[in-house]
């Protein structure tokens, strides 16, 4: 197995577009992002998943975003178009983790655009769900009908 037995046991089950393991959103939140997340995947084909986790365990949030990534197949398997949008509150960590076949559209420098100038605010205002919702919508602009993605 390529994947170590520690991060097995780490990683939540996949349940639906929006895995909220910490208890960040309230269901009516869960709700219109997990709606954002099919239409871009009607639109586009492109799979985004949102997930937050009370504990990364003390595993790396990058490591644990490729772990994740690969266990779930998020993206279609022949083009590896997905994107995870991780929040880890505890540790105070948020990642967006974007498939190979995405990072042409949502390089490196966008998903830091987004975390720094969308999500990271909002966080530090103590308002988790808006700097989710704002990652979304920030993830979406870039790989979303209309993107070029």
């Amino acid at each position: 197995m390529d994947q170590p037995v520690a991060s097995q046991t780490a990683l939540p089950a996949l349940t639906g577009r929006v895995v909220d393991d910490a208890d960040l959103l309230a269901p009516e939140q869960e709700a219109r992002l997990a709606a954002q997340s099919a239409e871009l995947e009607k639109a586009t084909g492109h799979q985004l998943v949102v997930v937050t986790i009370p504990s990364l365990h003390g595993q790396d949030i990058a490591t644990f975003g490729v772990d994740l990534g690969r266990r779930w197949g998020v993206g279609r398997k022949d083009v590896d178009d997905g994107v995870l949008l991780i929040v880890a509150p505890n540790e105070r960590k948020a990642r967006i983790e974007v498939g190979y076949g995405l990072e042409k559209a949502l390089r490196d420098e966008e998903a830091g655009r987004i975390l720094r100038d969308a999500i990271l605010p909002a966080f530090r205002a103590g308002d988790m769900p808006k700097g989710i919702a704002a990652g979304v919508d920030g993830i979406i602009s870039e790989i979303g009908p209309g993107a070029g993605a």
